[in-house]
């Protein structure tokens, strides 16, 4: 175990969450923070710190047990995660059309396209403006609409990172597993792998999860803080999921296990490792929804010291990080809430954070 080398990863949380005066991260990151490293396939260290809110008053103190909202975590958590139970089922093709799935798609690609953000679709667009003015009966039904008829590029001829793609992904997986997106989420991937606080809380909140950003909405605690996701019911692939920093290493275990050969929950290791491996662009970071670090030092979330081979990883709006190293079968999950109270000043402190981290994280597991 590691217990004597983690003083480095907690004193950057505290600096973190407190901004402290002329360290690297200089502006307060959020209020909450918890971080799991694992090798082997098993957790090593988890810290938590930090408050759930900061504002309007000073909220109690984070647990082990306290859920944070993992933004575009969600995409390989739960989404890929998905697709990857309904290919080894043989429910999904990778290779089958979008429209087949949803006919009024504008995309011509694949979901394998999809899957790589490879499938032409607009990186982001703001329909949230449209389903908050004109209150549809059916919000989500009308967001996955709007998302499906956006003018979209040619597919397989570049690489944009797409939010409308994985919303659209996760209108295909619920026809392919014939359930609702958070129900199919539960049965094939949470209750196999024992994610026991990983949920899709929707439209309601989820009492005691940590705080994201006081905005028109007001303060927004327990429910999705991507504005398409709330205005439309809180259940997309690629935004939604709340889950404990537990939950997150155990999936980091499982996806670290199963590409190592050692199958958990319904997943099958071929199955895991062509997600990992597949790059529907050539010469593109993504592979199937899941990112790698980039070769440029200085660069990547990831860090300098996390390999470039066998690595994958994610990142999520408002904080959030997991970076795999599967030949080692390492993980480094960090869970923040750097848009509390805003969004705004804090792009350039997460990144020093995640990449701080990173480092030491592996200066950890190397000793």
């Amino acid at each position: 175990m590691y217990h004597a080398h983690v003083e480095d990863l907690a004193a950057l949380l505290d600096a973190a969450l407190d901004g402290t005066p002329g360290a690297a991260l200089s502006t307060p990151l959020g209020s909450a923070a918890a971080l799991s490293i694992g090798a082997a396939g098993v957790e090593q260290e988890r810290l938590v710190r930090g408050r759930v809110r900061r504002v309007p008053d000073l909220g109690p103190v984070i647990d082990e047990h306290t859920a944070f909202d993992l933004a575009s975590l969600t995409k390989p958590m739960a989404t890929v995660a998905l697709a990857m139970v309904l290919v080894g089922d043989g429910a999904l093709d990778l290779d089958a059309p979008v429209r087949r799935w949803l006919p009024v798609a504008a995309t011509t690609g694949t979901i394998r396209h999809l899957l790589g953000h490879a499938a032409g679709c607009a990186a982001h667009v703001e329909f949230f403006r449209a389903l908050r003015a004109g209150s549809p009966r059916d919000p989500r039904a009308e967001l996955i609409d709007l998302a499906a008829r956006h003018p979209a590029g040619p597919p397989g001829a570049k690489a944009v990172y797409s939010d409308l793609g994985f919303l659209l992904l996760g209108a295909v997986l619920e026809r392919a597993a014939g359930l609702p997106l958070d129900e199919a989420f539960h049965r094939a991937v949470a209750e196999p792998l024992g994610l026991s606080g990983a949920r899709f809380p929707g439209a309601t909140a989820l009492p005691g999860a940590v705080a994201t950003e006081l905005d028109d909405r007001g303060l927004v605690a327990g429910r999705v803080h991507d504005e398409n996701a709330y205005f439309g019911g809180g259940i997309c692939g690629h935004a939604g999921l709340f889950a404990t920093i537990g939950d997150v290493a155990a999936f980091a275990a499982a996806v670290v296990d199963t590409a190592a050969g050692r199958p958990r929950g319904r997943w099958r290791t071929d199955v895991v490792r062509g997600f990992l491996d597949d790059a529907p662009v050539p010469g593109a970071t993504w592979r199937l929804g899941w990112d790698t670090p980039s070769p440029v030092p200085g660069v990547s979330h990831a860090g300098d010291r996390w390999p470039r081979t066998g690595a994958v990883g994610h990142t999520g709006f408002t904080g959030t990080s997991l970076w795999l190293d599967l030949p080692r079968r390492r993980w480094v999950a960090l869970l923040t809430n750097r848009v509390h109270p805003t969004r705004h000043g804090t792009a350039d402190a997460i990144k020093a954070l995640r990449r701080a981290v990173g480092d030491a994280a592996v200066a950890v597991l190397d000793r």
